[in-house]
Formats: C-alpha cells, structure tokens, sequence
C-alpha cells in the first residue's frame, strides 16, 4: 500500500516585543556567556520578564551549581540575536 507524506511549512510569527524586552536581549547579545539573573535583575528586568523571552524562543535559561551555590544564567538564542539584526533593520 502507497504511503503519503505531507510537511507542512509554518512561518513563525512576527514577535512584539516592548522596549524593556529589546533592552534585555541588547544586554545579553553583548556576552556570550550570558548574564546572570541577578544582574539581570540589578539592570530592572524581572523574572517573569525573561520567563517570557525563554518561552517565545529568544534566550535560554540554566542553572549552574557551584559550590556553595546555583545560580542561574540566562542566554540570548540565535532566534533572539536574528530578531535583534531584523530590528535594527
């Protein structure tokens, strides 16, 4: 019996993101190792602010044990730095 294969192509949505949520992906473009979510937070960012840039894609977010210590560390995506340059375009 033939079988049938089909792909469907989905464009991914434009993102909106608001000033404050440009400003943190600009912040962490500049490192490659990212920032830390406390310094994160000492620049005005909220948690629930880069809870939102991981989920739409645009950075990534671990948790590094030391050895006292976990910290965690958010990323900026090669989504997020593409939205960047689309931006600025």
């Amino acid at each position: 019996m033939p079988t049938m294969s089909h792909t469907l192509t989905v464009r991914p949505r434009k993102r909106h993101l608001g000033g404050e949520q440009r400003r943190a992906l600009r912040l962490l473009a500049c490192n490659p190792f990212g920032a830390t979510e406390a310094i994160m937070h000492v620049h005005g960012f909220t948690r629930q602010m880069l809870a939102k840039l991981v989920r739409a894609g645009l950075a990534t977010a671990q948790t590094e044990t030391g050895k006292a210590i976990a910290v965690g560390r958010i990323r900026i995506t090669d989504v997020g730095r593409r939205w960047l340059e689309d931006a600025a375009k």
